[in-house]
C-alpha cells in the first residue's frame, strides 16, 4: 500500500494546491484558444460555458493573466453581483479615480476611462466568473456598458462564464445590446480517461509525492473518471476523498514489529518502518544485538507491503526461525527468530500472496542482492560517520 503525507491530498487537490500548477487538457487548451481568439475580434465578446467543475475560472484566471499585460483587466464574480459591487469592482481593478459614492457618477468615471483606454489602442477588459448568477439589475449594467463604443468600434472586451444559459440570457430584451454584439460561445467538454490519467498523476507529482503511480493506478484512476464524468472539479473532490480513505486504512493497518528478548526479559522493541533491516553486533546496524554470538552483521529483514523476509548473511553461528535453521525466509506472524542468546517474535506480519511465495524462492539471486545492500549501506555510513568525525 503507497504511503504519503497527509499534507499531500490537500497540496494535490485541496485548499492548499498551487493555483499556477495547470494541467491543461483537451478541450481546456481549446477553450483557451478560443477565448484569445473571440476578445481580439471587433465584437469582442467570448461566452465559456460548462456545468459547475469544469474548470471555467482556472480559464478565465489564466486569460487574466495574459490580458493583464496589455491593458486594464477587472475580474469579477457573479454570484449575487449587485450594480453596487459591479461598479465598485470596475472602480478597484481598473484603477479609476472616482472619489464619489454616487454610483451614477463612478459609472460614468468608469465609461470616461474605458473610452480614453480604447482611444489610446487598449481597450479594457471585462471578465465576470458565473455571470447568469448576476442579480438582473447588475445584468441591465452590463448590458449598458456592452453598448459603450469609440469612433465606431466597442470599447469594452466582455468575457463572461456560466452554466449553460446564455441562449436564454441572450434572448432577453434588457441584454440587447450585448446580443447585438454576436458573442461568440465555448462549451466545454471533459476529460478523457486518458487525461484523467495524466491530470491525476501530475498533480500528485507536483504536490510531493513520487509514487504517483501506485496511489492512482489504471484502474482507480479509470474509475474515478467514471464517477467524477471528467470534469476536474468533481475529480479533485472525489480523488481527496480515495486519497483520504487510502489514508485511513494505512493508519488502521498495523506496522509489523519485532519484539527482542533476552533470558525471559523483552529488552527491546522496534516498529519496521522502513524497507530493510540490518540486524548484528556491529554498530552500524539497524539493530543493534549485543551477543558474542551474533555475528557483527548477522541477517537482515526485508519489509515488503505483502510479506516480511529474513535473509541470513552468512552469519557465524546461523540463524534459526521456530527451531529451524533457515538461510532465508517468509516470516509468518508471531514467528521467533533465534540468533545467539537473542528471541526476535515478529509480530503484525501481513498475509503472503502468491507473488511474494514465488519471488523468495529465487534464494541465490536473492541472497547476492541483499549481501550487495549491506555492503552499499556499510560503505555509506562509514563515509558518513567519517564526514561527522572530520566536521
Amino acid at each position: 500500500m503507497p504511503t504519503f503525507d497527509s499534507s499531500v491530498i490537500s497540496r494535490a487537490f485541496g485548499e492548499n494546491a498551487d493555483a499556477g500548477l495547470i494541467v491543461a487538457y483537451e478541450s481546456h487548451q481549446e477553450a483557451s484558444r478560443f477565448l484569445f481568439a473571440a476578445i481580439g475580434q471587433a465584437n469582442g465578446v467570448a461566452l465559456l460555458q460548462g456545468p459547475a467543475g469544469s474548470g471555467k475560472t482556472t480559464i478565465i484566471r489564466e486569460q487574466l493573466d495574459w490580458a493583464a499585460r496589455d491593458g486594464a483587466v477587472a475580474m469579477l464574480d457573479g454570484e449575487k453581483l449587485t450594480p453596487s459591487r459591479f461598479i465598485s469592482g470596475m472602480v478597484t481593478q481598473f484603477g479609476v479615480q472616482a472619489n464619489s459614492t454616487n454610483e451614477q457618477f463612478r459609472l460614468q468615471q468608469v465609461s470616461n476611462f474605458i473610452s480614453r483606454q480604447t482611444r489610446s489602442g487598449k481597450p479594457p477588459l471585462l471578465i465576470i466568473d458565473n455571470a447568469d448568477r448576476a442579480t438582473p439589475s447588475a445584468l441591465r449594467q452590463l448590458n449598458w456598458l456592452a453598448a459603450l463604443d469609440e469612433r465606431g468600434k466597442y470599447s469594452l472586451r466582455i468575457i463572461l462564464t456560466g452554466k449553460g444559459r446564455f441562449t436564454k440570457l441572450l434572448q432577453h430584451k434588457a441584454m440587447r445590446n450585448l446580443a447585438r454584439r454576436h458573442p461568440a460561445i465555448y462549451s466545454l467538454n471533459p476529460m478523457t480517461k486518458r487525461e484523467t490519467i495524466i491530470y491525476l498523476r501530475t498533480r500528485l507529482i507536483a504536490a510531493g509525492c513520487e509514487r504517483a503511480r501506485k496511489v492512482f493506478p489504471i484502474d482507480v484512476c479509470d474509475r474515478l473518471h467514471e464517477v467524477s464524468r471528467g470534469w476536474p472539479g468533481l475529480l479533485n473532490d472525489r480523488a481527496t476523498r480515495a486519497m483520504e480513505r487510502l489514508q485511513e486504512l494505512q493508519e488502521a493497518t498495523p506496522k509489523p514489529r519485532l519484539v527482542i528478548s533476552c533470558d525471559g526479559q523483552t529488552v527491546a522493541e522496534h516498529e519496521l518502518s522502513e524497507q530493510q533491516y540490518v540486524i548484528g553486533r556491529a554498530e552500524l546496524a539497524d539493530i543493534v544485538i549485543d551477543d558474542t554470538y551474533v555475528s557483527k552483521v548477522h541477517m537482515m529483514i526485508k519489509v515488503y507491503k505483502n510479506a516480511v523476509v529474513l535473509v541470513d548473511l552468512n552469519s557465524a553461528n546461523g540463524t534459526t526461525v521456530n527451531s529451524t535453521i533457515v538461510q532465508n525466509t517468509i516470516l509468518r506472524n508471531n514467528d521467533v527468530i533465534m540468533i545467539g542468546r537473542h528471541r526476535l517474535k515478529i509480530e503484525n506480519v501481513p498475509a503472503i500472496s502468491e507473488e511474494m511465495d514465488k519471488l523468495i524462492n529465487v534464494t541465490d539471486t536473492m541472497m547476492l542482492q541483499s549481501i550487495g545492500d549491506i555492503r552499499r549501506l556499510r560503505a555509506k555510513r562509514a563515509i558518513t560517520a567519517l564526514n561527522h568525525r572530520h566536521s
